[in-house]
């Protein structure tokens, strides 16, 4: 199967270089002098820029994107700036908007931001220790304080959606793993989720999406999937993937335990909440272990970050279930 790139997610062929130029004018950040396209993640195309003046990244939407969808989007990352979350400043253009229209580039949608330098926890390839778990969740802790109820999003990734993935992905599931997704599935559905508190939610703190700055800052990137979901939800996605690490003997439920401590001193959990962590975090690693078979044997994403997930959430079942 051909692998998708992210330049083939847009409604547009043809160099980029004149798109990065318009761009670079619209939001007067001075010539282009480099660019390149970041071929991390699996929605839009994110394009590093460097110019006379300083160093960017343009979020170039997906063809998938309606307007509505981008209007959502870019209202959240304005929302997360506001409420002190750190996230790459977003630059504005000559007129004060967030997001430019290219009109001769069949009205591809962008959006510009600072680049921040510093690596994300994909990148170094581990999890965070403690001191840098704990500056996680004060951001995870400020997302889900912001006064926000957006538009729902689907997200084919996202917890509660466990059964819809299930049943799209099966045909392309091993027998043994379907054993183990079927475990997690049922204890997620034991849960009483619509009785769970619910509030603004990033939903996807993962390793990918979450940047350990060179300037001793955590940063929290993505917001595309963010919805009104229940708070556990944030956590379980911590616990679930940036907590990974094949090399640590930790098992999910002390994982579960260390951050619900953890979040409960800056934004207290229930006690309900505390008793479904677990069970939520162990299907959040079924849902990226379905995930990543969506990505590869539908979506045609056969990539290396996309063998990182499926190994993620084969090693994570394998560890709890077996």
């Amino acid at each position: 199967m051909d692998k998708r790139t992210p330049i083939d997610r847009l409604n547009y062929e043809g160099n980029l270089d004149p798109v990065v130029g318009r761009l670079c004018t619209t939001y007067r950040v001075g010539e282009p002098t480099d660019f390149s396209v970041i071929d991390v993640g699996y929605e839009d195309c994110n394009v590093v820029i460097a110019t006379q003046k300083d160093k960017y990244v343009a979020k170039i939407f997906s063809k998938g994107r309606s307007p509505q969808d981008i209007t959502r989007y870019s209202t959240i990352m304005e929302k997360a700036v506001e409420a002190g979350v750190h996230h790459p400043p977003l630059i504005r253009t000559a007129d004060g908007g967030v997001v430019y229209v290219d009109p001769q580039a069949n009205s591809l949608s962008m959006v510009l931001m600072k680049f921040v330098e510093g690596k994300s926890f994909l990148e170094l390839n581990r999890a965070p220790n403690a001191e840098e778990l704990q500056k996680v969740l004060e951001q995870a802790a400020k997302v889900n304080r912001i006064d926000h109820h957006p538009a729902y999003l689907f997200d084919s990734w996202a917890i509660p959606n466990i059964q819809v993935m299930f049943d799209k992905v099966r045909e392309y599931i091993k027998p043994e793993d379907i054993a183990l997704i079927q475990q997690a599935m049922a204890k997620y559905s034991a849960l009483p989720v619509n009785d769970l508190p619910h509030c603004f939610v990033h939903g996807d703190f993962t390793k990918a999406n979450v940047l350990n700055g060179d300037d001793g800052k955590i940063y929290i990137l993505d917001f595309s999937v963010a919805n009104w979901y229940p708070r556990i939800q944030e956590l379980a996605v911590i616990t679930a993937n940036l907590l990974h690490d094949p090399d640590n003997p930790m098992s999910l439920r002390d994982k579960s335990a260390r951050v619900s401590e953890e979040y409960s001193k800056l934004n207290p959990l229930t006690t309900e909440e505390q008793r479904c962590l677990y069970d939520y975090a162990l299907a959040g690693i079924a849902m990226e272990f379905m995930g990543a078979h969506q990505e590869k044997y539908i979506n045609g994403n056969d990539t290396e970050e996309t063998e990182f997930w499926l190994n993620l959430g084969r090693t994570g079942l394998q560890r709890e279930l077996t």
